[in-house]
């Protein structure tokens, strides 16, 4: 069997101030397998998006964080690599696309000069004509009009939505193993967010790309994951396929979010409970195959 795209092993991750040390992630194990989507979920400050951060190299060197556990890519222990090394792996094999697609962009650049930095990380001397070439194919991809006006669009003369389309093609254009999605589509409006993540969704299958998915919201998640991690105060609490973590939940905090979703019948909406009970076993539901933490 080949390698996990990602494999993460008892992660921990702490900020350590002047007075006092914060621990934002306990002992979090997950894998990513080839081609796999994969979710983790849970509340805003549940540590979701600082691992995969972490995934990314963006925390180790910063002053005050403190790392230990072990993030394999593909085989590779992370920490292993120099950072030159690390540095090369981010938009080549693998990439983020961030929850505010508009601001991850660089408002000095045009989208076009922006595609061409992306695709010269996989093919440093590739030419302006085809890396002009390539960008819209991918445009193309995605479902972009007209797009050379977009290609010399810097990003604030276009839509969000139309943003959240190219960060999606740049993210892609260098079929990388494996994609970081933080919450994408969360600032657009509802019908958009959900053809922009169909969208995401058709490109990775078609790329044979595998996905961490990272999100808040439990109805995306169902449609999109093919397994599910669920993470509460930086503890995994539960995982496994989808449909058998959403039907039949097994833990008091993954409970809690489902009965916190809105329901078109006007029942109010249960808060979630202050403390849960952290000494509750994690749920690991049996996928029928190897262990995947």
């Amino acid at each position: 069997m080949s390698a996990p795209t990602l494999a993460i092993d008892n992660l921990d991750l702490s900020f350590k101030g002047l007075l006092s040390r914060t621990q934002v992630l306990h002992g979090v194990t997950l894998t990513v397998e080839p081609g796999e989507r994969v979710a983790l979920v849970g509340e805003s400050g549940s540590g979701k998006s600082v691992l995969a951060r972490l995934v990314l190299g963006l925390l180790q060197d910063q002053r005050g964080v403190e790392v230990s556990g072990r993030i394999d890519f593909a085989g590779t222990e992370l920490d292993q690599l120099s950072r030159t090394a690390r540095r090369a792996l981010r938009g080549r094999d693998m990439s983020m696309i961030f929850q505010d697609p508009t601001s991850s962009l660089n408002p000095m650049f045009t989208i076009g000069n922006q595609f061409h930095e992306v695709l010269q990380r996989r093919k440093p001397n590739l030419g302006s004509d085809q890396a002009h070439d390539t960008a819209r194919s991918w445009l193309d991809r995605v479902a972009i009009p007209d797009t050379d006006r977009v290609l010399a669009s810097y990003p604030f003369q276009l839509s969000g939505g139309m943003n959240q389309r190219v960060m999606i093609a740049m993210a892609l254009a260098n079929n990388p193993s494996l994609l970081l999605a933080d919450e994408p589509g969360t600032a657009l409006d509802v019908t958009v967010q959900a053809q922009t993540l169909e969208l995401m969704r058709k490109l990775a299958e078609d790329v044979g790309t595998a996905v961490l998915f990272i999100s808040h919201n439990l109805g995306v998640v169902r449609e999109f994951a093919d397994r599910v991690y669920v993470i509460h105060r930086g503890h995994i609490v539960e995982s496994g396929q989808t449909a058998d973590v959403f039907g039949n939940p097994g833990h008091p905090y993954t409970r809690a979010l489902l009965a916190a979703i809105p329901r078109i019948t006007g029942e109010g909406i249960p808060d979630l409970p202050e403390q849960i009970d952290l000494s509750h076993p994690p749920v690991h539901h049996n996928t029928g195959s190897a262990d995947h933490g």
